[in-house]
């Protein structure tokens, strides 16, 4: 079965000194609970054709008023016919709205994945040059972390946004 992007073990102890956790969250896992939300329309289909068909077989093979008092029911806003079919609809919205989470996890994750990236590159330089600058190269190595720490704390608030609007 697959799962989620996970972070590369050396970046996990860089992301811990930021101050952030590898989410838990599964980008697959939530494409799947997605999927399945909008696969369920299809069999929700089905059940308002037959509910449909059924009901017409009840007006048509008998008469009287309860017969004519069900299919007059049977039409109206928010009886079972018009409730089957909203919540066709609803499950296509829900599992939408799922998928959409499952990019923004996954956007987020590449996007801090790059960024520490980034950030361990600017480390080793800082390090590598430290000899040529008498140590003073090292000096950048907390301002860099606290910049790619902003960095990572926007992305997050920009995905956020995206999902909260």
């Amino acid at each position: 079965m697959a799962h989620g992007l996970d972070l590369p073990g050396p970046l996990v102890s860089v992301l811990s000194e930021l101050g952030y956790l590898w989410p838990d969250a599964d980008e697959v896992r939530l494409m799947q609970l997605g999927q399945a939300w909008v696969s369920l329309q299809s069999k929700l289909d089905g059940v308002v054709t037959d509910a449909q068909r059924a009901a017409e077989q009840v007006w048509t093979h008998n008469k009287g008023d309860d017969v004519n008092a069900f299919k007059e029911a049977w039409g109206k806003a928010e009886d079972a016919l018009d409730t089957l079919q909203k919540d066709a609809t609803g499950v296509v919205v829900v599992g939408a709205l799922i998928l959409v989470c499952a990019l923004v996890v996954l956007m987020l994750k590449i996007w801090v994945i790059t960024q520490l990236v980034l950030l361990v590159i600017a480390i080793a330089q800082a390090i590598a040059t430290a000899a040529i600058t008498f140590g003073a190269s090292l000096l950048e190595i907390p301002v860099f972390k606290e910049i790619f720490s902003r960095i990572i704390n926007l992305l997050i608030g920009q995905a956020l946004e995206v999902l909260l609007g």
